[in-house]
């Protein structure tokens, strides 16, 4: 009786070690990660269609209307905004679209497959030139990790319209040249070489706002105000504007607004590109299933061979209370490479999610650190709330639980 009892602990323990390395490997294949490497960038399937209540209209006269937009996408979107501008086209004889308003409406969350509507109104000014001008509608979001483009993501809408001034006007009478308007890195030190038209005399205030991935919104590199005297017609102007000899390869974008009066005369955003070897988020998506892909794109895209070592991305929860390290390791590219990453997090509505993308140039160099957090605001399914990733978690349990009991069982 013993010598069958210590063989069937034997036997027990033996089939308790093979479940336990089966359950093992099939939970590290549930939660494994895929890295894949990509020519092209993932682009969001998100549209909008702005509406508004007329095409004529007079100063001081308000302009309402409403924007739907559709989220085509099975992701998450936090942290999205409606930007809506006018635009006058063709002033003073030059090819610029003079912007004399911009607008960012708070969205805040796209949830996957779902639309929304924004209503806006804007008033129109009373000293405004008669003319021809489009209302010009887009989304954005000051974070490009998120979604890859830093300014917009989806096709640019427009809504042409007239405003009729029987009155005396002179409004706008600002605009900036873009065509002639650049950045020029002169030792390091970054210059803005701003052409201008006036169309009189007057004082002027230019706003420049430099940053990482966008200007309008969170936390500028440089915010500079100049005061400055404009003469009628064309001229130019050079500002000195930072020593970017320590700045990191990155994009980078200068935001330029022109004031006379408090009134809005013109802005105009400007992409600078610091070259060098880098490796740095394009865009970050979350599923309702807990499905993450995070796509990684490599700098810079030329002929020239460049290597980075021991790439690694860390996803963590504060919230969730869970740390998972993705080790890419060493990247080789001689153009722009998107490296797909997909992986599946446990999520709750409200979670926050974090990433840290740490990389060296060389072996024996430095460390470059990106660290990145969001608040994911998911959607709640009240008849079926459990994710796909711990429903296979559940399933290997049971199956594991089944195995073990039908060898009890049999002895």
């Amino acid at each position: 009786m013993l010598f069958y009892k210590n063989k069937f602990m034997t036997t027990l323990k033996f089939t308790l070690l093979i479940v336990s390395f089966l359950l093992f490997s099939m939970v590290n294949f549930i939660f494994s990660y895929n890295v894949v490497y990509k020519d092209t960038e993932y682009i969001p399937n998100i549209t909008i269609e702005p509406n508004i209540d007329n095409y004529l209209f007079i100063p001081g006269q308000n302009i309402s209307g409403y924007v739907i937009i559709k989220n085509n996408d099975p992701y998450y979107y936090p942290q999205i905004f409606l930007a809506i501008m006018l635009i006058k086209e063709d002033t003073y004889m030059t090819s610029n679209n003079q912007v004399l308003y911009a607008e960012l409406k708070m969205i805040s969350n796209l949830l996957p497959y779902q639309n929304y509507v924004v209503n806006f109104t804007y008033r129109i000014p009373e000293n405004i030139s008669s003319g021809n001008y489009k209302l010009m509608f887009y989304l954005y979001t000051a974070v490009k990790h998120i979604i890859g483009n830093p300014n917009f993501f989806n096709s640019t809408f427009y809504r042409e319209i007239y405003i009729n001034n029987t009155d005396f006007n002179n409004y706008p009478w600002i605009s900036i040249l873009k065509n002639e308007t650049k950045l020029i890195n002169d030792s390091n030190i970054l210059k803005l070489n701003l052409a201008i038209y006036s169309n009189d005399s007057t004082s002027a205030k230019i706003r420049v706002k430099l940053a990482k991935w966008d200007a309008l919104l969170y936390g500028p590199i440089l915010d500079r105000i100049f005061v400055i005297n404009l003469t009628k017609g064309y001229q130019t102007l050079m500002f000195d504007l930072v020593n970017i000899s320590n700045f990191y390869a990155d994009y980078y974008y200068l935001l330029i607004e022109v004031y006379s009066e408090e009134l809005l005369q013109d802005m105009y955003i400007i992409p600078y590109h610091i070259y060098g070897e880098a490796i740095l988020f394009d865009g970050i998506y979350l599923d309702k299933n807990g499905k993450l892909l995070v796509v990684l794109s490599t700098y810079p895209n030329n002929s020239i061979v460049h290597k980075l070592y021991n790439v690694e991305l860390k996803v963590f929860s504060n919230k969730q209370k869970f740390t998972k390290t993705i080790k890419i390791g060493d990247v080789v590219y001689d153009h722009t490479t998107y490296v797909y990453i997909e992986d599946y997090v446990p999520i709750s509505n409200g979670m926050d999610l974090c990433f840290n993308l740490t990389y060296q140039k060389e072996f024996s160099g430095l460390v470059y650190l990106s660290n990145i957090c969001y608040t994911y605001y998911v959607e709640e399914n009240k008849n079926f709330s459990i994710s796909l990733t711990r429903l296979k978690v559940i399933l290997v349990m049971i199956v594991t639980l089944a195995i073990i009991t039908y060898f009890i069982l049999k002895k």
